[in-house]
């Protein structure tokens, strides 16, 4: 057998191409089109809530909750119960907590994806520890484990130019930040403040500060592209405890 036998013997057993129809596969390619975007917007939309822990503690051992918390009395009894079971897993920044003080509420607002809750707890080591929800936990009931991402003490960043430094105090959380949506929350220096006035191009807003953690926050959409806003606490009588500027970390 030649080899020019040979080819067009295989040509002929070879498949024919099917005829290709352009109303077929425009049909085709736009289904698969929506399939994929309806399969987007199903997804949750989670947010990038360790950036928002403070200024930083993106260098701080912190953990995310797996599983179910068990029924208790309400958020605070979670977040302590939480807190306390990441300070006895080895090899945690929660090692040598000591005994836990009551967590308190810092702050909780709705934002453009859900709630955004943050808790903070001192303890008898000095420690510092958090817990919060970025639009995981919708507000109601009680949060569960897998709802909260939590941590103590550790670094944080507190902006260009300043060094890294040890989370030793409650007032070094928090800050301004615009991620997603823009938002501002924290806790004053000055124990005597009862509200917070926060000021930038296109943002003029007076927050309340609470009595007992001293914290205070809100959702600010008005700031979207304000790179740092000026906080000014203010006493009952409306004298100015002090300022701080708080700069959005960026990247």
């Amino acid at each position: 057998m030649t080899t020019d036998s040979l080819t067009s013997r295989i040509t002929a057993l070879a498949p024919t191409r099917p005829h290709l129809d352009p109303e077929w596969s425009e049909a085709t390619l736009a289904r698969i089109l929506r399939q994929e975007h309806a399969a987007t917007a199903a997804a949750p939309r989670r947010r990038r809530a360790r950036r928002r822990a403070a200024i930083g503690l993106g260098l701080a051992i912190s953990a995310v909750g797996t599983t179910t918390a068990v029924a208790l009395g309400g958020p605070t009894e979670v977040v302590s119960s939480v807190i306390q079971d990441f300070a006895r897993q080895p090899n945690t920044t929660g090692n040598g907590l000591g005994e836990l003080d009551e967590p308190a509420l810092v702050a909780r607002f709705d934002t453009d994806h859900g709630v955004f809750a943050f808790w903070v707890a001192t303890s008898s080591s000095g420690k510092v520890c958090y817990a919060m929800s970025d639009g995981v936990w919708d507000g109601t009931g009680t949060p569960t484990k897998k709802e909260l991402e939590y941590g103590c003490g550790g670094v944080i960043w507190s902006g260009d130019g300043v060094p890294p430094q040890e989370l030793t105090s409650p007032e070094q959380l928090g800050g301004y930040f615009t991620d997603s949506e823009p938002l501002v929350y924290g806790i004053s220096p000055w124990p005597s403040a009862t509200q917070v006035r926060v000021e930038a191009p296109g943002v003029d807003r007076t927050l309340p500060v609470r009595a007992d953690s001293h914290g205070y926050g809100a959702a600010l959409p008005e700031a979207v592209g304000v790179p740092q806003v000026t906080l000014t606490f203010l006493d009952d009588r409306g004298q100015v405890l002090g300022t701080k500027l708080s700069v959005a970390p960026v990247g």
